[in-house]
């Protein structure tokens, strides 16, 4: 996919987050509302991000967790992934490869997402467009909660 272009579907930006993985090197970082992360099924990052761990690589990532979601999660856990909780970050979506690709959306007022929703995402290959999104990622991630915490308190209240 060439640099700096729009995207306009879910669809078409968890294939662009998916070559992202498959192209990675050291580290991917991803945050993500539930329903994305639910969708991402469809596109076998389960298996893409097992074998990237499995080379070395690390993944950190952000979603907010409840009952729903919490067996993907778990599943996430299990490859090796670092993941957290916010319920901060809905309207977000952002994966970030290497500190050098990106693809990244805000859209306001979606609270749940399908394949052919509509969105507008930015496909970008420079580094300094990462760079600029990582900030962002670092800041989530320390106001977020350790996966296992959340699932924790989950399974304590039923």
């Amino acid at each position: 996919m060439a640099s700096g272009i729009v995207i306009n579907s879910v669809r078409d930006a968890l294939a662009a987050a998916l070559l992202l993985l498959e192209s990675a090197h050291e580290e991917v970082v991803w945050l993500v509302s539930p329903s994305i992360h639910t969708l991402s099924r469809h596109y076998d990052f389960v298996e893409k991000a097992r074998a990237f761990v499995r080379q070395g690589g690390v993944l950190r990532g952000i979603v907010a967790i409840s009952h729903a979601n919490v067996g993907e999660v778990q599943a996430k856990i299990a490859n090796g992934e670092d993941v957290r909780h916010s319920d901060e970050v809905h309207e977000l979506f952002m994966y970030v490869a290497d500190r050098r690709h990106s693809v990244s959306a805000i859209n306001v007022g979606v609270a749940e997402y399908a394949l052919d929703t509509p969105v507008t995402a930015f496909w970008s290959e420079r580094p300094d467009y990462a760079e600029y999104l990582l900030p962002a990622f670092e800041a989530a991630w320390a106001r977020a909660v350790p996966a296992q915490q959340r699932i924790d308190e989950l399974l304590e209240r039923g």
